[in-house]
């Protein structure tokens, strides 16, 4: 499992980015339907099942990620995951708010199933995916963060 690590982090970095790009659309389609007065349709509910879909998937990769490189590797152990940036934010910070981001999606795709008016529908669903945008940009550790900064374009591991 060792040896598959750094294609498995190679997947939930690309993976991102089809998650960035329906996180915007969701909130964005959801704000055209409020503001046009549109019925809930398919068609609406589609992008938010495949964010749902690739959130998913992601935390799949996270979860197995977090278990080699935080918990197998010990960092827990050392009593200094606080203390360190870099430990804090894998350990924690990010770790918390991906998860937080991704119950938000899931109660946005439940909010498209349940029987109520539609303009209720799209306010729901754009607030949910709209604050998990949020903590999708804020969290994902882009090249720019300090100490934590990862490539925002990953390399195919060989």
């Amino acid at each position: 499992m060792q040896s598959s690590l750094p294609y498995i982090l190679y997947a939930h970095s690309i993976l991102r980015y089809a998650i960035l790009i329906l996180a915007a659309v969701v909130p964005f389609q959801c704000l055209v339907g409020m503001l046009s007065k549109k019925m809930f349709k398919k068609s609406n509910r589609l992008p938010a099942l495949f964010l749902l879909i690739f959130c998913d998937l992601q935390l799949v990769f996270g979860l197995v990620l977090y278990y080699f490189k935080i918990i197998e590797a010990g960092v827990y152990k050392s009593g200094m995951v606080m203390k360190d940036t870099y430990s804090r934010f894998y350990a924690v910070e990010h770790s918390l708010s991906m998860i937080v981001a991704i119950v938000l999606v899931h109660i946005g795709y439940n909010v498209t199933k349940k029987n109520m008016d539609d303009d209720r529908k799209f306010k729901r669903l754009f607030w949910c995916s709209f604050i998990a945008l949020c903590l999708f940009m804020a969290m994902i550790p882009w090249q720019f963060k300090q100490m934590v900064g990862k490539p925002n374009i990953p390399v195919m591991p060989m």
